[in-house]
């Protein structure tokens, strides 16, 4: 699937695609647990409210900046 196959989808159909890709790594910012996901050129996030115990949105993107926050630098 490319992104913008992906982008097309509606937001059940990105849900699901999603967690077919990669957990590559979570991160919390504020009250959301944030998990990102490595499709085949692209990446997603999913931003989960654990005190709602809802999924708040979906964000997908290509540019490798974008997963600094997952990177863990020591």
């Amino acid at each position: 699937m490319t992104h913008y196959e992906f982008l097309r989808l509606n937001e059940a159909e990105q849900y699901e695609a999603a967690w077919k890709g990669t957990l590559l790594g979570d991160r919390r910012e504020g009250d959301l647990w944030i998990q990102c996901y490595s499709l085949t050129s692209f990446y997603v996030e999913v931003y989960y409210d654990r005190a709602a115990n809802q999924i708040r949105r979906i964000r997908s993107f290509s540019r490798l900046e974008q997963l600094a926050p997952y990177l863990k630098l020591d």
